[in-house]
């Protein structure tokens, strides 16, 4: 069955928002220093993907990416409270540190902590105080939507426009 409406200008439009997006959020997370050093299967700023999909009568537009964003983006709790993975983070605190990398301070006896001993003290700290998000997708959802917003009225007027024209007798409709 042939398409009525394709939308090709509206989908083009959402896609250059996704990607705005993408773009976006990942500046955001380097000016925040959210991001290793090291390649690494965990660089979250490389794996931000943006898509866009007509899923039946409605566009979606999606951002995949590292799990660990959200704990990035809302922070955590203290323990004992929702979302604090508690003494659990421990290796991976210490697998952090390892690929960030995170350059050890002396502390005030002098002395440099190791690696095992920094991740320690980190996870101690994030499961007795939490730790408080960013939130720069929010941040760059806010700046780059209102953006977009006439881009993709315009991108409907001409889709609609076109799907008129192809279905309607020309002679019959006065655009001017």
């Amino acid at each position: 069955m042939e398409e009525l409406i394709s939308f090709d200008n509206t989908r083009a439009v959402l896609e250059e928002l996704a990607e705005e997006i993408r773009r976006n959020y990942r500046d955001h997370l380097m000016d925040e220093g959210h991001f290793t050093t090291l390649g690494s299967e965990l660089r979250l700023v490389d794996s931000i993907e943006a898509k866009v999909e007509l899923d039946g009568q409605t566009f979606v537009g999606t951002l995949s990416m590292n799990d660990y964003w959200k704990y990035v983006e809302e922070g955590i709790a203290p323990a004992g409270q929702y979302g604090n993975p508690g003494w659990k983070a421990f290796p991976f605190i210490s697998r952090w540190i390892e690929i960030k990398p995170v350059i050890p301070r002396p502390m005030g006896n002098g002395k440099i902590p190791s690696q095992k001993s920094l991740a320690y003290l980190i996870t101690r700290k994030i499961v007795n105080r939490g730790i408080e998000g960013t939130h720069d997708l929010q941040k760059t959802k806010d700046a780059v939507i209102p953006l977009y917003v006439q881009k993709i009225q315009e991108a409907l007027r001409q889709d609609l426009y076109q799907y008129i024209v192809k279905f309607m007798d020309e002679s019959v409709i006065d655009w001017e």
